[in-house]
């Protein structure tokens, strides 16, 4: 037995026994002894000499014997009727060794004699039995704190390959709850474990390479023997490159202590605990090898007898846990942590443990350490440019009074925190205000995020708005994931579409609006979010009220500050300024280099109605670049309703025929423009790629 079993077992080693005291004198009557056994219903008793030496037993079958042989004497002496047994154990045994042996042997009982032989009294299986439990209970506890300072990875099954113990490392690894697989077969999990060679043998197999996603790890099947019964199997997957707390304890001591032996003393850590004596009750190999000590000489011991400079008392009697302190000892320097062990609110041990064998280990670590929170802040700075406004007022166009009027209270909008409302029909720029009013508040170093409320259904909805916890839903992601009211703390949340969220998700939006926070789907405690609230939506959000298809509270909560777009076909003297900013982008897009438009195609462009207004122009401009081989977009190129481009018909043309060399014609030009995409071709034709690839192949053009 190995010196981390000794520590464990020393609990129990110096544990008094109960010994029975009554005995028969060697000089009894055999009818006083007869009577005696009846009395205190027992079937034998044990016989000593007047020197307090065992003799023997004289049991009641003894008895009965006599009596059917017609041998019975009353009056005589018991000494011919004591029947000799080797149930002897010596004094110096521990409570659990005279277990092992009762069970080991089949002995109903036990007799107990000291050095010299003289008798100390009868060891009974039930008399003893709930004293070791107590002590079993105890020693369960000690070891449970321990294993929870143990980072690698546990899983471990009973003779019939059921879990019995599955810790949260094994959780994170190989991606099942606890609750999920304990008391079940390990095979309807994993199917090819090795743990079950391991049971089926008694064998070790140590060392075994396994995968799971982008771990690799080395792991150990180890045999959980007691005495020389197989009790079950233990796996223990080790990565060293995180530390994790073991929790759970097994269904059985005897399982729980083979498990803490395979483990821990395959740690690559040293391991001391003590108790609330500051007695060491425990310490693995690793640091006995450390400090030059053998398990024998340190159990039991204070720790500052054995290294002086212990700071574990101080654990003890703070109650608080440290961390990354260093510890020099025999020219090493190691890397301590110290914790509490608590039970039921009350201090009652500590533990230390290396987190390195060595500071070079740590060294390295440390440096992973430093790029990764170096990556961490180049990430978090890419995410806010990404999460961050694109426009300011600036890049908003228009001349117009009422676009005037829309910018001048947008701009003074901007300098509050107020909820802002921005109404307007598709494609009038509502998102772009949205833009230009964060980035000139005084919220423009914070978060910008969109939601599109018409994007996702109810259920999505919430969980995208407010985030969720872990196991909220099936499918959810392990740790939760925050909600999009979340990121944007402490900058702006733009809700597109509003006037398309159910009355459900408006009730809720409210509550978040008025508190100022919310709560995670699956979650019970709220969170306080700082954000400003800009919405927007194309509809007539009172007449919905009037419809009860919108809520009044929430209206009033969102009417805050209202900013009115007028749509393109109310401000067409915007347009010829609109379009030269549209063509500049557009240049920019796709490389091109057109100049402008020219008078009459703006006449063309201010005559008709744009229903989809700053949109649609932005579309029928970039078309018209891609067709276009001039300098200048002309009304030839624009392919607006009503405006047609005038064709020559020859002498046997048909209107067929024309057509179709136009279309030829201005499929040719756009793949050449987008230098063979066939992608981008056929968005700016507003066709589907398989319907291009079929007008391709029917005019033999090669793109």
């Amino acid at each position: 037995m190995n010196g981390f079993i000794s520590s464990g077992l020393s609990l129990l080693d110096s544990q008094e026994l109960i010994l029975s005291s009554l005995y028969l004198d060697e000089e009894t009557l055999l009818a006083d002894a007869l009577q005696i056994i009846l009395k205190e219903e027992r079937t034998h008793l044990p016989v000593v000499s007047k020197e307090k030496k065992f003799l023997g037993v004289l049991g009641t079958a003894d008895i009965m014997e006599s009596l059917t042989q017609g041998k019975f004497d009353p009056k005589a002496p018991i000494t011919s009727y004591i029947r000799p047994v080797e149930w002897l154990l010596p004094e110096e045994n521990s409570l659990l060794f005279n277990f092992n042996v009762l069970i080991t042997e089949g002995w109903p009982t036990a007799f107990v004699v000291d050095s010299k032989g003289e008798y100390q009294g009868e060891f009974k299986f039930h008399d003893n039995l709930f004293l070791l439990y107590q002590l079993l209970n105890d020693l369960d506890f000690y070891i449970s704190q321990t294993i929870e300072a143990v980072h690698n990875a546990v899983v471990a099954i009973d003779a019939q390959g059921r879990i019995v113990f599955f810790n949260p490392s094994a959780e994170k690894l190989l991606g099942f709850h606890a609750e999920e697989v304990l008391g079940k077969p390990i095979k309807n999990f994993f199917p090819d474990s090795l743990t079950f060679k391991a049971l089926a043998t008694g064998e070790e197999l140590r060392g075994i390479p396994m995968s799971y996603g982008e771990l690799n790890t080395k792991a150990d099947f180890l045999p959980i023997i007691l005495g020389h019964k197989v009790l079950g199997a233990v796996a223990v997957f080790k990565d060293i490159t995180e530390l994790e707390e073991v929790s759970h304890r097994l269904n059985s001591n005897e399982k729980l202590m083979a498990t803490l032996e395979a483990v821990v003393e395959n740690s690559y850590e040293g391991m001391v605990v003590i108790d609330d004596q500051e007695n060491i009750v425990l310490m693995n190999q690793f640091f006995l090898d450390v400090i030059g000590v053998k398990v024998q000489d340190v159990i039991g011991k204070k720790i500052n007898d054995i290294s002086p400079n212990s700071s574990l008392p101080q654990t003890l009697k703070s109650g608080k846990a440290q961390f990354g302190e260093t510890w020099h000892l025999k020219g090493r320097d190691f890397i301590i942590m110290r914790v509490p062990i608590e039970r039921e609110g009350k201090v009652v041990g500590a533990l230390a443990k290396t987190l390195f064998k060595n500071m070079e280990i740590a060294k390295m670590f440390a440096k992973k350490v430093m790029r990764l929170e170096e990556n961490l802040a180049y990430y978090k700075e890419e995410l806010g440019k990404f999460h961050s406004s694109q426009f300011v007022f600036d890049d908003i166009i228009g001349e117009s009074p009422r676009m005037k009027k829309a910018k001048s209270l947008a701009h003074r909008a901007s300098q509050t925190t107020s909820t802002i409302l921005i109404l307007g029909e598709s494609g009038t720029g509502k998102e772009v205000f949205s833009h230009a009013i964060h980035k000139s508040s005084i919220r423009s170093n914070g978060p910008y995020i969109k939601v599109n409320c018409a994007a996702l259904p109810e259920d999505l909805l919430e969980s995208e708005l407010f985030g969720y916890e872990e196991g909220a839903f099936t499918g959810a992601r392990k740790g939760g994931k925050p909600g999009k009211f979340e990121l944007a703390d402490k900058g702006t949340i733009f809700l597109d579409e509003i006037g398309d969220m159910s009355l459900g998700m408006q009730a809720k939006l409210l509550r978040v609006l008025q508190e100022r926070e919310l709560e995670r789907l699956g979650g019970t405690e709220p969170i306080k979010v700082d954000v400003r609230i800009i919405a927007a939506t194309n509809r007539d959000l009172h007449k919905m009220v009037m419809e009860h298809k919108f809520r009044l509270d929430l209206y009033y909560r969102l009417n805050v500050l209202t900013i009115d777009l007028p749509p393109l076909r109310e401000r067409k003297e915007d347009i010829g300024f609109i379009a030269r900013g549209l063509i500049e982008k557009i240049n920019k897009r796709l490389g091109t280099d057109i100049q402008g438009v020219r008078p009459e195609s703006i006449t063309h462009l201010c005559a008709y109605d744009w229903p989809g207004n700053i949109r649609e122009l932005e579309n029928i401009l970039e078309r018209a670049i891609v067709i276009c081989d001039e300098a200048w977009i002309l009304p030839k190129h624009l392919a607006l309703p009503g405006v047609m481009e005038t064709i020559t018909l020859g002498a046997e043309q048909t209107l067929e025929y024309a057509l179709q060399a136009a279309e030829r014609e201005i499929l040719d030009k756009t793949l050449r423009r987008v230098q063979g995409n066939k992608v981008q071709a056929a968005r700016i034709l507003g066709i589907h790629r398989s319907v291009l690839y079929k007008k391709l192949a029917k005019y033999n053009i090669q793109g």
